[in-house]
């Protein structure tokens, strides 16, 4: 009966995270769209490589392979509009 519980608690926190991850790219999405946020800057970026993570969290639960390598690709390029902004500009 514990063992079925703490699955339980396992598998609704790893859900959360993949919803954390998917308000954090949505917002990042819409701060940029209306103007908030440029896509160039650090925050955008900070904002999707913890996106990346929680959603890379996520899908790895589930053993979806191919939206995982997705979410590498996509912290891939935020990692690397980081380090354009800071090493390049």
């Amino acid at each position: 009966m514990i063992t079925n519980t703490v699955k339980l608690s396992k598998k609704t926190i790893i859900i959360s995270i993949g919803w954390i991850g998917t308000i954090l790219l949505i917002g990042a999405y819409t701060l940029n769209s209306f103007g908030f946020l440029t896509s160039t800057g650090p925050i955008y970026a900070g904002i999707n490589i913890l996106a990346g993570v929680c959603l890379g969290i996520r899908v790895y639960a589930d053993r979806n392979w191919s939206n995982l390598i997705l979410e590498f690709f996509w912290i891939s390029i935020a990692f690397a509009n980081m380090i354009r902004y800071f090493y390049f500009l």
